[in-house]
């Protein structure tokens, strides 16, 4: 009497393959930090993210909420606006002490320097997050519709937000003074780039297109305002009596 045998397994995955875009059986430190803790989860991930980018965009989970990675940016994004916005407003104070030297007089004297940058610095701060939520959604949504029509956008719109999101780690970068923000922004760019190739599937050129096409078309944008500008000014200059 034969018995029905149970069904074979799926095959298992070669020694170190992921599926791209999935989670890899691990998901990020940041969405297990009930398990690991808040710090230690956000340390981790953020590490994970500046060091390891292949690996964690790898493991990345796709789907399965926009809070944690949204979370994430918030505190990570907002801590290099207040570290950035402190730096800016410490030079507004020594560059208002070293004009003072060579004669400028502020209307407030010498508290002139301190409460504009003071003035600055509370701005920032209070309004930080909200720019910093508006700009995470506008950037996503913008690489996502890029993606789109290349016809590269190989996952949901969530996909291609918890890139942007996880990829602020690189405003920790910020806390370095004077280039910090410049040495952020590039760091951005590559992990950016690593990020959509890996959650989406799709060859890295894919992924720095996507990138870099919105700041080459604002690059453009910019250039041929300047021509614009000039243009009109040679313009009236050469109507002008001489």
């Amino acid at each position: 009497m034969s018995e029905d045998l149970p069904p074979l397994p799926p095959p298992l995955p070669a020694a170190g393959e992921v599926p791209p875009g999935g989670d890899g059986g691990a998901g990020t430190p940041w969405e297990r930090r009930d398990q690991l803790g808040f710090v230690p989860a956000l340390v981790e991930t953020t590490g994970q993210v500046l060091l390891h980018p292949t690996d964690f965009f790898r493991r990345m989970p796709v789907s399965g909420g926009l809070g944690a990675p949204v979370l994430y940016a918030l505190i990570v994004g907002y801590l290099g606006i207040v570290v950035q916005a402190v730096y800016q407003a410490v030079l507004n104070v020594g560059l208002g002490s070293a004009l003072r030297g060579f004669g400028e007089r502020s209307p407030l004297g010498p508290l002139g320097p301190v409460l504009q940058g003071g003035a600055g610095l509370v701005v920032q701060i209070v309004l930080g997050p909200i720019f910093l939520l508006m700009g995470l959604f506008i950037g996503a949504g913008i690489y996502h519709l890029i993606l789109m029509v290349m016809g590269q956008a190989k996952q949901a719109f969530e996909a291609t937000l918890r890139v942007v999101s996880y990829g602020h780690a690189a405003s920790v970068v910020m806390l370095l003074p004077f280039c910090g923000g410049l040495v952020a922004a590039l760091w951005w760019l590559v992990i950016g780039i690593i990020g959509l190739s890996e959650a989406h599937g799709i060859g890295r050129g894919s992924a720095a297109v996507a990138i870099l096409a919105p700041i080459v078309l604002a690059c453009c944008c910019c250039g041929l305002g300047l021509l614009l500008i000039f243009g009109g000014i040679a313009g009236v200059a050469s109507h002008l009596p001489r």
